[in-house]
């Protein structure tokens, strides 16, 4: 009896201490699921509600004949609380388009939400009685989003000055674009069709040496990164990257003000073509970042990512008949066979009632793009269906993109 006394003794005083070294352990052993804060160079305790992910995305591939180390997954509240799916988040992938949130984050730190590009139009010589500008007009800027509305809109003023044919030149300066043509030459050619003012030869100058007659102010940025991210636009991603130090401009941001680790990012190019790299974890810090920039400038994330099943773009017909119609918001990539093997991707928040807002990432390697896809909404619709409850958030109608009533104009 007194031996069995003096176990039980020697159990009962064990037991804090296996308990103080088994929390300590999970201090200093995070499941890949934990949140720390950007900023901090110390351990935290893992929380114990994110130790193992409610729903086995791994399992999920698995069953579906998927290759495991070819899905990166992290799915979560937007307050890093609770931690839905987790598969690979911690692992490198070409992030495809999705690179383009980046862009959009930088570009609304840097230029903030009411930037606008600005297209100037110059007039060189006089207007005879039959309505002859016996000179040139030249066009200088490099808002990518310029085009017919635009072209109107100068027609109009030339309308008004008298103007009916141009007798010399359109000239245009060397950064200059419309209708998303790729060199000015091009962009030149194209705009003297749309003006119908005669048949003026085309040159590419640095000419502006007068005040302005008119200058066009783009839509809003806001509305211009909406459109971007909804048609995922490579053309207007790459004009806009050129704006913030191009890609390397946009990694040094990730690394210096989001402490993105440098060995986890690659920006190749800004619109997300080519050989660019992320990890799931990394994704979902930019989107944490983004919503909170549009906060800051009083934009919904909305006003700068379409909703799914509403507005045109490449997530027009996602999630159709899921119950995530109109409460994701968010961003597709995709890369074709030829780099990295193909990739889609799609990342973004979905919106609900009881868990608020959840963000996620999903990247899918492989060259089965259309069934990557399929996948993708699937696992969305298994992990949220079992976990939330969605919030729709999309609006009766589509909205139009790049209205032109965004459009603003200066006059003389």
């Amino acid at each position: 009896m007194l031996a069995a006394g003096l176990f039980v003794i020697a159990v009962l005083s064990f037991i804090p201490f296996a308990l103080s070294k088994s929390w300590l352990y999970a201090e200093q052993q995070p499941e890949a699921g934990a949140s720390y804060s950007q900023t901090s160079t110390q351990s935290q305790p893992v929380q114990l509600a994110k130790a193992n992910p409610a729903f086995d995305a791994a399992a999920w591939y698995a069953e579906r004949g998927e290759a495991p180390e070819t899905h990166g997954v992290l799915i979560e509240t937007f307050d890093g609380e609770r931690l839905f799916a987790s598969h690979n988040a911690d692992e490198i992938f070409n992030p495809a388009s999705l690179v383009k949130l980046s862009t959009s984050l930088v570009a609304l730190r840097k230029l903030g939400a009411g930037f606008h590009f600005q297209t100037k139009v110059f007039l060189y010589g006089e207007v005879d009685r039959s309505g002859v500008l016996r000179g040139s007009i030249y066009f200088s800027g490099n808002d990518p989003t310029f085009g017919d509305y635009g072209a109107a809109l100068v027609a109009e003023e030339l309308s008004r000055r008298g103007v009916k044919r141009i007798g010399d030149s359109v000239q245009v300066s060397p950064d200059f674009t419309f209708n998303f043509s790729e060199t000015p030459d091009d962009a030149a050619q194209k705009l003297v069709k749309v003006l119908k003012l005669g048949n003026p030869r085309v040159e590419i100058s640095n000419q502006q040496t007068s005040a302005p007659v008119l200058t066009i102010n783009s839509n809003p940025l806001n509305e211009i990164l909406l459109y971007m991210n909804a048609r995922s636009s490579n053309f207007i991603a790459e004009r806009v990257g050129a704006l913030l130090g191009g890609p390397e401009g946009i990694k040094q941001f990730l690394v210096s003000e989001l402490h993105l680790p440098p060995d986890q990012v690659t920006i190749e190019r800004a619109s997300g073509r080519e050989h660019n790299r992320m990890t799931p974890r990394g994704l979902l810090t930019v989107i944490r970042a983004l919503i909170e920039e549009a906060k800051r400038q009083s934009l919904e994330p909305t006003d700068i990512m379409p909703v799914a099943s509403d507005d045109s773009g490449t997530l027009r017909r996602r999630f159709e008949g899921t119950g995530l119609e109109g409460a994701v918001v968010g961003k597709t990539g995709t890369l074709t066979s030829e780099v990295d093997g193909g990739m889609a991707s799609l990342a973004g928040i979905v919106y609900t009632e009881d868990q608020g807002v959840i963000v996620f990432a999903i990247l899918d390697q492989g060259n089965q793009i259309a069934g990557n896809r399929l996948l993708e909404d699937q696992l969305l619709t298994d992990v949220i269906n079992s976990q939330a409850r969605p919030r729709i958030v999309a609006s009766p109608t589509p909205r139009r993109l790049l209205p032109s009533t965004g459009l603003r104009v200066e006059r003389e």
